[in-house]
């Protein structure tokens, strides 16, 4: 039986179950538990730990970043069982039906910060090979009564376009610094985007110091829901500009119950990539920097993860040559850190630096020769918190959680 305080928990797979299948009024402050309402009499046992495996607590807390007069749940389950995009700034979801009693609506971040999204639900199910985008100018929020996600859940950036509250390519309080030019030929790369964790710096070419990279920034423990910043740009000087990296999104999940993440389910906020060098007629430009990673938030009574929560930078273009500089690949759902641009040719060009991510920081772009480019800064990782009441069980999760009780 479940007791406040206790890491023990009775038939989940019911519980969970039930919940699914029967809504609950939300109580936003919490409620007390049968326990307390009514101890249990002697000889009692059995009856007790069967109602507390069929009435799990609720979460006697204020939903984080959310006023309690927004944090309501919805009254129907809401189901992705195909392919899917929730845009906060639109506020819309393409690619399912949203029943009724499901909504996405605007409120004000509690008590300050960038205004939410929040996706009211009852039970959400997020199906295993099913990948959800998370797109748009706001963070998202989503309030469940459970939350059980074998997909993906995916607020990351791609290449210049930023997650759900993401910022764009030179953006954001952590942007990256900008490369610049000397003389006809030689320009420096870009800096990555910082969050959690600095960016690092673009490369220096001849006579030009690469881009810094961008500040680590923010708490962390996220007292403000808000996505990665932008890695730097680079010259565009006789050729088309090229661009930086964008930085990941800002995803949270409030389930009044239990969020479960199976060993198929993955949540990412990872950054962009930052852009490869142009090549045109007699100029060859800088890699730009790559962007932060952005954020993820988890608070529920239980929090059981298999899957992984990654929140990695993503990684900085290459400098141009012949060819046109590489993209460096965006943050991903894994451990690894994103992969630096390749460079446009050994004469002019250089390889982008790596992506921040559980395996080691942002790496910074490599200079570029003689009247050269330098590759563009790899992003820095952002922020991951998980909050629980009962039990955790952390799964993999890039870079480290801060993981916090109530």
């Amino acid at each position: 039986m479940r007791r406040r305080g206790s890491s023990t928990i009775v038939a989940p797979g019911l519980a969970l179950a039930l919940t699914l299948t029967g809504g609950c009024a939300f109580e936003p402050r919490g409620a007390l538990d049968d326990d307390a309402a009514a101890p249990d009499a002697p000889g009692d046992d059995v009856d007790a730990a069967t109602t507390d495996a069929l009435e799990p607590d609720a979460a006697p807390h204020q939903v984080a970043h959310v006023a309690s007069a927004d944090a309501t749940l919805g009254s129907e389950d809401l189901v992705f069982d195909a392919a899917a995009t929730i845009d906060t700034g639109a506020l819309t979801v393409t690619g399912i039906t949203l029943p009724v009693g499901v909504e996405l609506v605007a409120a004000a971040q509690s008590p300050s910060g960038p205004e939410l999204a929040l996706l009211r639900v009852r039970g959400l199910t997020l199906a295993e090979g099913v990948v959800v985008r998370a797109i748009g100018s706001r963070p998202l929020v989503i309030l469940a009564e459970t939350a059980s996600i074998a997909g993906t859940l995916d607020a990351g950036a791609r290449r210049d376009q930023p997650g759900a509250g993401g910022s764009g390519p030179r953006g954001g309080i952590g942007r990256g610094g900008d490369g610049v030019r000397d003389g006809s030929y030689a320009d420096s790369g870009g800096g990555g985007g910082g969050f959690g964790q600095p960016g690092a710096k673009g490369g220096d070419a001849s006579g030009a110091a690469g881009g810094e990279g961008g500040l680590a920034f923010g708490d962390p423990n996220l007292d403000l829901l808000l996505g990665g910043a932008g890695g730097g740009g680079a010259s565009s000087s006789g050729c088309d500009a090229t661009t930086a990296g964008a930085g990941g999104g800002a995803l949270q999940i409030y389930a009044r119950t239990s969020i479960e993440i199976t060993t198929t389910g993955a949540i990412n906020a990872g950054g962009g990539g930052g852009g490869g060098g142009r090549s045109c007629s007699l100029q060859y430009l800088a890699g730009t920097g790559g962007g932060s990673g952005g954020a993820i938030y988890l608070q529920s009574p239980v929090i059981a993860s298999a899957g992984i929560l990654a929140a990695n930078g993503g990684g900085g273009g290459g400098g141009a040559s012949n060819d046109h500089g590489g993209p460096g690949g965006d943050g991903t759902a894994t451990t690894a850190r994103a992969t630096g641009g390749t460079s446009g040719g050994a004469t002019y060009g250089a390889v982008g630096g790596r992506g921040a991510a559980q395996v080691g920081d942002a790496t910074a772009g490599d200079n570029g020769p003689s009247l050269g480019n330098g590759g563009g800064g790899g992003g820095g990782g952002g922020r991951i918190v998980v909050s629980y009441r009962d039990t955790l069980e952390e799964g993999t999760v890039s870079p480290s959680a801060v993981k916090r009780q109530f």
